[in-house]
């Protein structure tokens, strides 16, 4: 019995250590938009960050610049709706 306790304490430890992990590959920012063809989303990948709240410290002052080198398939009149960061790729829930 001592040693069942012990691995779900050790699974237990290794899971809440990896949770409150800061450090990340990079740091997705998916920014919202609204134009007049249906573009409806931007996402910037960026692995020089390494945590959502150097993300959120800098996105918004760098939308701007964003969006200004977007592909040609991003509306240059896009309104930004909203915008979010996010460790996880927007196509697995971030």
């Amino acid at each position: 019995m001592n040693s069942m306790r012990f691995l779900a304490v050790t699974l237990v430890t290794g899971f809440l250590v990896a949770c409150g992990r800061n450090d990340a590959q990079g740091v997705y920012l998916i920014i919202e938009l609204e134009n007049s063809t249906n573009v409806n989303q931007y996402t910037v990948f960026n692995p020089n960050m390494h945590s959502v709240a150097e993300c959120r410290s800098n996105a918004a002052a760098a939308i701007p610049q964003i969006l200004a080198s977007a592909p040609s398939n991003v509306p240059r009149n896009s309104r930004v709706k909203s915008w979010r960061c996010s460790l996880i790729p927007p196509e697995r829930g971030g």
